[in-house]
C-alpha cells in the first residue's frame, strides 16, 4: 500500500502563466536517519531533496557531521546548523544543498551533485533566516542558482548569492534579488549554504558554525493569477484529483532520472502508476497544452 502527501499548493484554475515552485522542506522540519556502523556514527539528513557532505563520515571513523538537525530554530522545531570540520586533516565547511552526495574519493570535489528538477517561473527573490559563528577570519555563503540544459552544457538562467563575513547572533532574515543571466526557462535549481566559503576548495576555519531556516522563494505577484483559486490536493493511497480543465500531467521524480505522463480519468481522478517512492515534481497540462496546474507530491511506501 502506498500513501501519497501533498509537499505544495496547486493552481487549480488554467492560467498561461507558469506556475510557482516552491523549495521543499525549506524550513527543515524533515530528517531522514542514516545508520553508522561500529566506529562510524549515525547522522541525520534533511529530507526531500536536500543533501550534505555528511556521507563522508562513514568512512572517516569517529567523524562528526558537518549538517545536523538543530533545535535552535527561527521558526518550527528545527533548523540545519553547518559546522566546519577537519576530516582526513583536511578542512570540510558544514553545507546543506538541493541535490545529492556520492563519495568520490579520487575526485572529491565532484562528491557534490546539485540540483534539482525546477518547473516553474523565474521567482523574484530567495530569502531566508540565519546565524553565524565565524571562526578566525572564515566567511560564510548562501546562494540559489537556476540553471538550464542546453544539450551540450549547463548554462546559468539566474542567481542570488551572499557571503558573510561577521558574526551575526541572532536569527536575521535576509533576501537576495535574482540577477538573471538567460531569458530560458530553468530546468533545474539547487540552493546552497555553507559555513566556510571557501569550502568546495577545502579552505577555510574549523570551528565555524552557521544555522539556516525557512529558506523560500518570493514570487512578484502576477495579474494572471490573482483570480486563481487556491487549494490543496485531495490524495488517496494510490491516486489522486486533479481539476478537470487538466487534461495530462508529466511526473519529473527529484533525482531527475524518472519521468512519468499520466491521464485523468473520470472526476479528474490521477492512478499514480509508475511512479515510485519519492518525491515527484508534478505538472498539468490543458488541452491546449498550457501549463495549468503544478505540485509537488510525495510517495512514501
Amino acid at each position: 500500500m502506498r500513501s501519497v502527501l501533498l509537499c505544495g499548493v496547486a493552481v487549480l484554475m488554467c492560467a498561461t502563466a507558469v506556475a510557482q515552485q516552491p523549495i521543499p522542506n525549506g524550513g527543515f522540519e524533515d530528517w531522514t536517519l542514516v545508520k553508522g556502523s561500529a566506529v562510524f556514527k549515525d547522522y541525520e539528513e534533511p529530507s526531500m531533496g536536500w543533501a550534505s557532505g555528511n556521507g563522508v563520515i562513514h568512512v572517516a571513523a569517529g567523524a562528526d557531521p558537518v549538517c545536523e538537525k538543530s533545535t535552535d530554530a527561527h521558526q518550527g522545531a528545527f533548523s540545519a546548523k553547518l559546522t566546519t570540520r577537519s576530516i582526513f586533516g583536511q578542512i570540510a565547511s558544514g553545507s546543506v544543498f538541493l541535490g545529492r552526495f556520492a563519495l568520490n574519493l579520487a575526485n572529491p570535489v565532484a562528491s557534490a551533485q546539485r540540483g534539482i528538477p525546477f518547473t516553474g517561473a523565474l521567482p523574484r527573490s530567495f530569502r531566508g533566516w540565519m546565524k553565524y559563528e565565524p571562526a578566525a577570519s572564515d566567511s560564510g555563503s548562501i546562494y540559489a542558482q537556476l540553471t538550464r540544459w542546453d544539450g551540450s552544457s549547463r548554462q546559468l538562467v539566474a542567481s542570488a548569492s551572499m557571503i558573510i563575513k561577521q558574526r551575526v547572533s541572532t536569527w536575521t532574515q535576509f533576501e537576495m534579488m535574482f540577477d538573471g543571466a538567460s531569458a530560458a526557462q530553468a530546468d533545474t535549481m539547487t540552493v546552497v549554504a555553507a559555513s566556510s566559503a571557501a569550502g568546495e576548495f577545502f579552505r577555510g576555519s574549523v570551528g565555524s558554525t552557521m544555522w539556516i531556516d525557512d529558506v523560500a522563494f518570493d514570487y512578484q505577484p502576477s495579474s494572471v493569477n490573482d483570480d486563481a483559486t487556491l487549494r490543496t490536493i485531495v490524495a488517496t493511497a494510490d491516486h489522486l484529483v486533479v481539476s478537470d480543465a487538466v487534461t495530462r500531467l508529466r511526473a519529473t521524480s527529484l533525482d531527475g532520472r524518472s519521468n512519468v505522463t499520466l491521464v485523468p480519468h473520470a472526476g479528474g481522478v490521477v492512478h499514480l502508476h509508475g511512479m515510485h517512492s519519492g518525491l515527484w515534481i508534478v505538472q498539468g497540462f490543458d488541452d491546449r497544452d498550457r501549463q495549468c496546474w503544478h505540485a509537488s507530491v510525495l510517495i512514501a511506501r
